[in-house]
């Protein structure tokens, strides 16, 4: 089934979003095709049932639902606040978006059957695309090269809020002195700026040397005021910048208005920002300290 297919199914059902998962390995499916977000995110959203409760109860009984007042997070970087999830045997389908609860169970079996009457594979133009906007990201970097060590960190948390459609981005850089360079975007902690890293000092500690995905704060050990869920962010991923995260570390997070995490490709990009970033960084460093180069 081709993905226009999956869109006129979708559209049929009235659901804003389809996942069409298909097991690559034990434990191990990964979205392939889909419409809305399932469409967008194809080759880029990897689950392991086992760590996600509620579709480990769909390939259990076949089926789950799940309906609240307000976005949650169904599965890995998704937020919806309805979505069913529909065991085929060969896949597993996802549906989601407001009128999904409504939908019965006949219904929705027989339109996961049809999602996976055809396997699907991911587009070798949505993997050049992908490829593509990794480098964009990078190239944006890049050229932030020779501005002052403020200039650098603010564009680098800038240029990574934008390349992942996060509404908050910062660069924590530690000195001395030890700085925070938050991005201009549309959400922004009501706090000063040592509060600031005092709640990113323990993410810090973790990002250091492999990236950190938070794909729900409300769950996260590392959810501290004022970076927390409670304070209006949903997701975060941060990452160390330099050798072993010596110099700094970049976070960038999505806030409640739009709720979603951070796909495979959304966590290529930031680590492919990050190695870009070390020698920028490094050279303003060196500006700002001459002696030390």
């Amino acid at each position: 089934m081709s993905g226009d297919q999956l869109g006129a199914l979708a559209e049929e059902l009235g659901v804003t979003d389809l996942f069409l998962f298909e097991p690559v390995a034990a434990g191990r499916l990964v979205n392939v095709e889909g419409h809305g977000r399932g469409k967008g995110w194809a080759g880029n959203v990897e689950v392991e049932p086992e760590a996600e409760p509620w579709l480990a109860d769909a390939l259990e009984r076949g089926m789950a639902r799940m309906s609240f007042g307000f976005p949650s997070r169904a599965f890995g970087p998704y937020w919806a606040t309805e979505a069913a999830a529909v065991w085929t045997g060969d896949h597993l389908v996802v549906f989601g978006g407001e009128g999904t609860a409504a939908l019965d169970d006949d219904r929705l079996r027989a339109a996961a059957g049809r999602a996976s009457a055809v396997a699907a594979e991911i587009p070798v133009a949505k993997r050049l695309a992908d490829d593509l906007e990794v480098a964009q990201a990078s190239l944006a970097v890049a050229t932030l090269a020779g501005g002052s060590l403020e200039s650098v960190g603010k564009g680098l948390a800038e240029a990574a809020a934008d390349a992942l459609g996060c509404e908050f981005g910062a660069v924590f850089l530690y000195g001395p002195p030890q700085q925070v360079l938050v991005a201009d975007r549309g959400w922004r902690p009501v706090a000063t700026e040592d509060e600031v890293a005092s709640a990113l000092t323990p993410i810090a500690r973790a990002a250091a040397s492999q990236l950190q995905v938070e794909q729900d704060l409300d769950r996260s050990p590392l959810g501290y005021r004022p970076l927390s869920f409670a304070d209006g962010l949903v997701s975060r991923c941060s990452l160390g910048l330099g050798p072993d995260g010596s110099l700094g570390m970049l976070t960038v997070a999505h806030a409640g208005d739009r709720p979603r995490g951070f796909t495979l490709l959304c966590q290529r990009i930031m680590v492919s920002i990050a190695d870009t970033a070390e020698p920028v960084l490094e050279g303003a460093l060196r500006e700002r300290h001459p002696a030390a180069g």
